[in-house]
């Protein structure tokens, strides 16, 4: 009996003598050790959580610490715990720290220190208190807020601007049958580059995968005037959207272009006059293969100046630092040269009214070559252009030659104050989205 209680007392001395030292040298301490001793401590409340020693898990132990913070955040024995964890892990990003994920674990590069300061952390709300607008039957699911309870959009205090609410909702915008989590972040416009005050929108869409709920895309709608915010609603339609392929490069009308660009709006009256004198000219444009004929109500729109032009009303923000895009009809219309267009007819959004995607000849800028690609729709009755697209372009490539054709896009729309909005494809990668000049 005498050996066992040495026994005891010799490994009792070891650890006071070992975290003695550990304190009083730095260099002493074993994260192998140290951390799951410290997070053992935090998670039994034997360490008050101000007094923890949170610098050292974020700064000083590797990515064993930064790790041990991850499991905290999932896994803490609190929920004081968690949300300490990831108000800790959020300072440590703030100070000038680089995060990067590799499988399941939190890693990271340093680029200075910043010892933590308890009463200096922002610690986050709880998501399960944010709105939810969801149908009936609907319910966030425990294991989306095991990982996103304290990491969604709107849940950390703002720093330099005015945030308004986050509202979540569930819609299945893929097709599949599962219900995505769509978190909307809502900000109040306070930056310089509003013109009047306004609302704006940040769609976060989680996606359920192998792995848990993961980010899967992030979308911003363009803003809305505050004073009519009230009456508009965003709606998720079950119809799903074609996508122009061009190449095998998909163009995206319906992402979120909605900067003003004020050196490029053009002037409706100037631009309808000039492509007045295209209508009677419509039914020569060449059309690209298992395109329907154009519509005789284009020819007539453009005749009697009635198209709807982007930006022909003030828009809510003004231009920053982005550069100018091209706006308005297709150039081919204004300068009447019926060679530079090319015409693609197809109902892109199932409402039963076709649809007209004009391609404009190949232009070369810098080192790129791009084609113009200018979506026309009936919305409210009257034609509009949507939106004008710098599309892939082969060097040489002959109109003909081209390969075009719509396919379902991968993500329902998002419709919001009468725009539908959808992100990008996988392969979308070589369009520009907004014309460079």
């Amino acid at each position: 009996m005498k050996w066992l209680l040495r026994g005891l007392i010799v490994i009792v001395v070891v650890i006071v003598g070992y975290g003695v030292t550990a304190n009083y040298i730095p260099q002493a301490r074993v994260a192998a050790i140290c951390v799951p001793a410290e997070v053992l401590a935090i998670n039994l409340g034997l360490i008050p959580l101000d007094r923890a020693d949170w610098g050292y898990l974020k700064l000083r132990s590797g990515k064993v610490g930064l790790n041990a913070l991850r499991d905290l955040e999932q896994h803490g024995a609190t929920d004081k715990i968690r949300q300490t964890s990831v108000a800790i892990q959020e300072q440590w990003f703030e100070s000038g720290h680089i995060t990067y994920w590799g499988g399941d674990h939190l890693g990271g590069s340093n680029i200075q220190e910043k010892e933590t300061r308890f009463n200096e952390l922002r610690m986050p709300l709880d998501g399960k208190t944010l709105r939810q607008d969801l149908l009936s039957g609907q319910q966030i699911p425990e294991r989306f807020w095991q990982t996103w309870r304290y990491r969604l959009p709107c849940l950390l205090p703002p720093k330099t601007y005015a945030t308004g609410e986050c509202v979540l909702h569930m819609a299945d915008l893929t097709g599949d049958s599962q219900d995505e989590i769509i978190v909307d972040a809502q900000t109040i416009g306070t930056w310089e580059e509003y013109i009047k005050p306004a609302v704006g929108h940040r769609l976060t869409i989680f996606k359920l995968k192998r792995g848990g709920w993961q980010s899967a895309v992030r979308m911003r709608l363009c803003q809305t005037e505050l004073a009519t915010v009230e009456n508009r609603q965003i709606g998720f339609p079950a119809q799903a959207l074609d996508m122009l392929w061009i190449n095998g490069h998909a163009v995206n009308f319906f992402d979120s272009d909605c900067m003003v660009r004020e050196n490029t709006i053009p002037a409706p009256a100037g631009e309808l006059n000039q492509a007045r004198a295209m209508a009677p000219l419509l039914t020569h444009i060449a059309r690209l293969p298992l395109s329907k004929p154009l519509p005789e109500s284009l020819a007539k729109a453009l005749a009697d100046r009635t198209i709807v032009l982007p930006w022909a009303t003030e828009p809510p923000m003004r231009e920053t630092w982005m550069k100018p895009a091209y706006h308005g009809l297709p150039p081919c219309f204004t300068s009447h040269n019926l060679k530079a267009c090319m015409a693609m007819v197809s109902d892109i959004n199932h409402d039963g009214s076709d649809d007209v995607v004009i391609l404009d000849r190949n232009v070369r800028k810098d080192v790129s070559t791009w084609r113009l690609a200018t979506l026309l729709m009936v919305r409210q009755g009257r034609w509009t252009v949507v939106a004008s697209h710098a599309a892939c372009a082969e060097e040489g490539q002959k109109p003909e030659d081209l390969k075009v054709e719509f396919k379902p896009s991968t993500w329902h729309p998002v419709e919001f104050a009468g725009r539908l909005y959808t992100p990008d494809e996988p392969s979308d990668n070589c369009n520009e989205h907004y014309l460079h000049m």
